[in-house]
């Protein structure tokens, strides 16, 4: 075929002259290369100032691409190295701004964009991406095929069904029973904000054979919440516009039903002593909004209507356990949640079975993680056979996420190890040491996580015992729990550097009731958890002024250099 157009020719000619091209050059390759180099400069002379007994005065505080784009690890590949300093260059603090500035704009425009945690829906409802996708993906049943995007290193994955059948097996062993309490998330109850018109709760399409292979086990009974939340939609909210979490209606709903279930045991004997209080008006603007990260004043704050609860509702000693995550904390725990405390599901469901319960409930742990703090209670092999039901309750979308969507959710499901040490009381006293840091995990940028505070564990070699007792595990080493960042901004004690050694104050970490409920990055295998009481302070970063003469230097000097050559070549 021949170019119809081939006789046609454009009239208008444009000249430039030589001078204007040289300069319009000049100007593309300044802002081109300005920004970046600004940056660079200025992150490489960003300073934090680290507290005594830490080795060290102060170390770097910004990340530099230009020079951590040739830095490879040892056993690191090309391609791996490539792939995480492009994570690490969508992640770093200087791509904030611009990225909330437009953030911004998109969330006030007609368009009302959300970003990749939060999905905004119609009348002013924020949705978690994540719960979305755990409706909409392959699932929790069917293989996910390979493709080129999918990292051939990766790590094995290991399915919820198996972690569950292997944790149901474990406490069949102890003669417990499992209550599994998938919580349902807000896309399952409130479509039509999303554009869907349904009759019915949406669900994933392989939920029900999932929940049916759990509930073929021996120990095992599945309640899923669903229909009733269906039922209480035609009178009362189920779940917060601008929360991922259920409002105190419907988790009041969920403790009536679960006690149903755990009050029909022979063994359940309800006592006295609890009791609610008077309603109570709590106000906050929502974990979504805050996911959207667009600053504040652009959505109004929340108001809900709780119930506290008074008495001893927790008790360890409980035959009757409750694992949970942020749907059992909210309401009961102030750190991270913002809505108050003492109105929770744990103080609900105590409330209705009239016994204090024993719970570990983590926000975005209760996958693995508050199976693992379970395990790892020394002598938990034997604490464990006087237990007589656990109560899992986990949102739903962690049990049905495919592959790729739980580890881009970093929701894992890994097999727990119970103790088979003498089980003694927790320890309350403080212990003086001297202790050099061996591990600690590579912690996350607080802007990508789900929660707004995270907590690690680091291990420790005791070097020598100050003041108090301290019975370190094997080697020598022991597991200290510190803050990494707190409302999403670093700490000292995230710049802890391998090899320091330091002189601090700890306490047993589970006499810290209202710390363990927070996300915590623990890659350690030692039972015995310890708490650093050390005061956390945000770092502070030496940028009131020298780094930025710097890099206004450096970019003075660029300019210059550029100019020069420029006009040199041009005369060329």
């Amino acid at each position: 075929m021949q170019n119809p157009y081939k006789d046609l020719h454009d009239d208008v000619e444009i000249r430039l002259g030589k001078p204007s091209a040289w300069v319009c050059v000049f100007l593309f390759l300044l802002i081109i290369t300005l920004p970046p180099l600004y940056r660079n400069i200025f992150e490489a002379t960003k300073s934090y100032s680290l507290p005594p007994g830490t080795g060290s005065t102060s170390i770097p505080g910004g990340w530099v691409p230009a020079t951590e784009l040739f830095k490879v690890p040892k056993g690191t590949g090309i391609l791996n190295h490539l792939k995480d300093f492009e994570n690490k260059l969508e992640e770093a603090s200087f791509t904030e701004p611009p990225r909330q500035l437009i953030q911004r704009s998109l969330v006030k425009s007609p368009l009302r964009e959300g970003n990749r945690k939060t999905r905004i829906g119609t009348d002013g409802w924020l949705y978690l991406q994540t719960a979305i996708n755990a409706i909409t993906g392959y699932g929790p049943l069917k293989p996910e095929p390979d493709s080129v995007a999918k990292d051939p290193g990766r790590s094995p994955w290991r399915a919820p069904l198996d972690a569950i059948k292997t944790f149901a097996s474990q406490l069949n062993e102890f003669g417990v029973e499992l209550i599994l309490v998938p919580i349902p998330v807000k896309p399952m109850i409130y479509p039509e904000h999303l554009g869907h018109t349904v009759r019915a709760p949406v669900t994933h399409p392989d939920a029900a054979n999932f929940y049916s292979r759990i509930r073929a086990l021996s120990n095992v009974e599945v309640i899923d919440l669903s229909e009733a939340f269906w039922r209480l939609k035609e009178t009362n909210r189920v779940f917060l516009k601008q929360d991922t979490h259920w409002t105190p209606t419907a988790m009041e709903l969920a403790a009536g039903e679960i006690s149903k279930l755990v009050a029909a045991r022979p063994w359940h004997t309800p006592g006295k002593g609890l009791r609610s209080a008077g309603p109570e008006k709590r106000r906050s603007q929502g974990d979504l909004v805050e996911k959207l990260n667009i600053g504040s004043g652009s959505f109004m704050e929340e108001t809900i209507e709780v119930t506290p609860v008074t008495g001893q509702t927790r008790d360890e000693n409980s035959p009757i356990v409750l694992l949970g995550d942020s749907f059992t904390n909210i309401y009961a725990d102030a750190i991270g949640l913002d809505w108050g405390k003492g109105a929770g599901f744990a103080e609900h469901l105590a409330l209705k079975l009239g016994v204090p319960i024993d719970v570990i409930a983590i926000n975005g742990g209760a996958a693995t993680e508050v199976r693992a703090i379970l395990a790892q209670r020394k002598g938990s092999m034997e604490i464990m056979k006087k237990k007589k039901i656990v109560i899992w309750a986990i949102a739903a979308r962690d049990l049905l996420l495919s592959e790729s969507g739980a580890r881009e959710a970093e929701v894992e499901w890994q097999d727990v190890s119970f103790n088979n040490e003498t089980a003694t009381s927790p320890k309350r006293e403080t212990a003086r040491i001297r202790a050099t840091l061996l591990t600690k995990p590579e912690l996350p940028d607080p802007q990508s996580t789900t929660y707004s505070t995270l907590l690690y564990a680091a291990e420790y070699h005791v070097d020598s015992v100050l003041e108090g007792e301290l019975e370190p595990e094997d080697e020598g080493k022991i597991a200290v729990i510190h803050y990494a960042f707190k409302d999403r901004l670093p700490l000292e004690s995230s710049t802890f550097q391998v090899g320091n050694q330091r002189e601090f104050e700890l306490v047993p970490f589970e006499s810290r009731k209202e710390l363990q409920s927070l996300e915590t990055r623990n890659e350690s295998d030692l039972f015995d958890l310890y708490w650093d009481l050390t005061a956390p302070k945000a770092l502070n970063a030496d940028i009131s002024a020298k780094p930025r003469i710097f890099a206004v230097l450096g970019c003075c000097l660029f300019t210059f250099i550029l100019g020069a050559g420029l006009r040199r070549a041009a005369r060329g």
